[in-house]
């Protein structure tokens, strides 16, 4: 099943989380590890949103999220769509105002940060599809085209139609996932990706991470990701199990299952909970079966969401650090490897610290791929329009507008629309008082005159 949203409207709400200066987000950055000394730092406002995407089954659900909004005088900035790693705890994501530190470190440099919080997490029912790549794609699209409708309709900006994609750990996959949702059903004229940066994810889930976790001893510091995993895919594609006694011993059958209807319990619970050794809590029928079986259904799944084997057309790095022992260094090499061998000449696996881990690789390889963004984004377009006069001589509605305007005078002669640069985007002569649309959504500017060339009116329209 292909998750393609078609229906207008996705913006459901928008709510403000909170307001960051300048010294607040310097303190924040400093203590992530992010030396601000060399940054122009902007106050940020943070709001969260909530949206109208597809569930796992393709009917519309309402998801949530966040997007943080630098606070300088400019109709346009690009977008950072930044996906967060792995979450247990509904209530521990980008919309409840977690997740600070990577919107300010986006927004605070110029770029507008829009944060899913994904399927089954914030204000999502169930439990999330974990490491399901359509879902983790679909949800971050219309989060964006929801934040879209909001800086139009409620804030009078827009993105420049730059996007930079960012991710870590599960996050890394996701960011992967958008970038080949993107290429992969034709939108890019919508959602224009610059450069992507997937950091410390799992693309080969089928392959390098699984050899990763089971590497000879069945035992892995992180056992929470394998329910997670199974979980998601029993949710996708019904061919695992029915009951969680199927696969998993006692008591762990039921602690599992309660684990999950809560939704509140932390990574740390989780692993607490659970030995580091699956033969402990997994059946060895199951454990034995997968391993012999390389159709076995949690393979074929597994296969169905690894990121490593598409073409990208514009740059990827991927980001790691050869010590990590939670996302095997593999998987970013063979993506590259794979890419490449596909025929894309864009993707890079990018060693950021020879002696990093998982833990201490986010920091260097985030301030690595804001370095990357910046030196490739159109940064903050000056706001030209607050200084252009209405003379009010004639009018037009409705703004917003979508494919047609009308207008209030019969005297307007001739139409000019200026896009955020001031570049001429459209010139025509009004014959019926009425004037038909076809530009992308956005902020611009129009003026009117008369047929002796004077100036009616000049403002700014919106178009959705």
């Amino acid at each position: 099943m292909s998750l393609i949203k078609i229906e207008a409207q996705n913006l459901v709400s928008a709510s403000l989380l909170g307001t960051k200066n300048q010294s607040q987000i310097q303190f924040i950055l400093n203590a992530y590890g992010w030396s601000t000394s060399n940054m122009n730092i902007n106050s940020v406002k943070a709001y969260k949103i909530t949206y109208n995407t597809l569930d796992i089954n393709g009917y519309t659900t309402v998801a949530s999220g966040a997007v943080y909004i630098p606070q300088i005088n400019c109709d346009s900035m690009p977008m950072v769509a930044y996906l967060h790693g792995t979450e247990f705890n509904k209530n521990n994501v980008p919309s409840t105002y977690d997740y600070q530190g990577q919107g300010l470190l986006f927004s605070a440099n110029g770029y507008i940060t829009v944060m899913p919080d994904y399927l089954g997490l914030g204000s999502n029912p169930g439990i999330h599809p974990y490491l399901h790549w359509e879902t983790e794609a679909s949800a971050t699209v219309d989060l964006i085209r929801a934040v879209r409708e909001f800086l139009t309709d409620s804030l009078q900006k827009t993105d420049n139609k730059e996007l930079f994609l960012a991710g870590y750990s599960q996050g890394g996959h996701s960011a992967m996932a958008v970038h080949k949702y993107i290429s992969v059903n034709a939108l890019q004229q919508e959602f224009n990706v610059v450069v992507s940066a997937p950091m410390s994810g799992p693309y080969s889930l089928s392959y390098a991470q699984f050899n990763l976790i089971f590497d000879g001893d069945s035992s892995f510091y992180h056992p929470e990701f394998l329910p997670y995993v199974l979980a998601s895919f029993k949710m996708a594609y019904n061919n695992l199990y029915t009951n969680y006694d199927e696969y998993y011993d006692a008591p762990y059958d039921s602690l599992i299952d309660a684990y999950f209807t809560a939704g509140t319990y932390s990574n740390t619970a989780w692993n607490n909970m659970l030995p580091t050794n699956y033969y402990y809590f997994v059946q060895d029928s199951v454990l034995n079966n997968v391993l012999s079986n390389p159709n076995h259904p949690i393979m074929q799944d597994l296969r169905l969401n690894d990121l490593h084997n598409w073409t990208p057309n514009e740059p990827v790095r991927m980001l790691y650090c050869s010590m990590d022992s939670m996302v095997s260094p593999l998987n970013s090499i063979i993506a590259a490897d794979t890419m490449n061998a596909l025929g894309s000449s864009q993707a890079i696996a990018k060693e950021i610290n020879a002696t990093g881990t998982h833990e201490t690789c986010f920091t260097p390889a985030m301030r690595y791929a804001l370095s990357w963004f910046d030196s490739l984004a159109t940064k903050c377009q000056p706001n030209s329009i607050q200084f252009l006069p209405d003379t009010k001589q004639a009018d037009f509605y409705p703004n917003p507008a979508k494919d047609e305007i009308l207008f209030t005078s019969s005297k307007i002669h001739t139409i000019r629309i200026f896009d955020a640069t001031g570049r001429l985007v459209l010139s025509e002569e009004i014959r019926n008082n009425n004037l038909k649309l076809n530009l992308m959504p956005g902020m611009y500017i129009i003026t009117g005159e008369n047929n002796e060339n004077e100036l009616l009116f000049r403002k700014q329209l919106i178009i959705k």
